[in-house]
């Protein structure tokens, strides 16, 4: 029996690769693309690069190490997550993440859809190819906080605090 592909095939220069919050990114799936049912991220980033604390009303975020390593940070328990494997951090729950090695490559899972219209509505185009040269990360200034907050509050998502992670 032949089954048919009745979904999008996206190749890796399908996609817009964006800088959002220090790291370069690209939707690889939208909602749009999935009915609604999941989107998904891939992100590269150098040591450091994360977000601050964080609590989605609807969605969770599943992370999936390609290269390097992330640690995690939900609830006040932090998790370092290296390539090969994942970490799921759940909606309604405070959690945020960090690079952990050198340079890190990974997906993001988030399910349902939606969240993915943050990175579009707060990063900027990288003006480099995915596998470019990665942005060095720095301190989120406050004003910063409050634009991304402002894109957020119709997302069901609020910063709760800077990142839990020591320098």
């Amino acid at each position: 029996m032949t089954h048919l592909i009745s979904g999008p095939v996206v190749g890796p220069g399908d996609t817009e690769v964006l800088e959002h919050l220090d790291m370069l990114c690209r939707v690889a799936l939208s909602g749009s693309d999935t009915g609604g049912a999941f989107s998904l991220v891939e992100e590269r980033a150098r040591l450091g690069a994360g977000t601050p604390r964080h609590v989605h009303t609807r969605e969770a975020e599943t992370f999936m190490v390609l290269d390097g390593a992330l640690e995690g940070w939900c609830d006040g328990t932090a998790t370092l997550v290296e390539a090969g494997s994942m970490i799921h951090l759940p909606a309604g729950l405070e959690h945020a993440f960090r690079i952990a090695s050198e340079t890190a490559h990974f997906y993001m899972l988030v399910t349902p859809s939606g969240f993915e219209s943050f990175f579009r509505a707060t990063g900027h185009a990288a003006g480099v190819p995915f596998e470019g040269e990665l942005p060095v990360p720095a301190p989120v200034p406050p004003e910063a906080v409050a634009r991304l907050q402002e894109v957020l509050d119709p997302l069901g998502v609020t910063v709760t605090g800077p990142p839990p992670f020591a320098p």
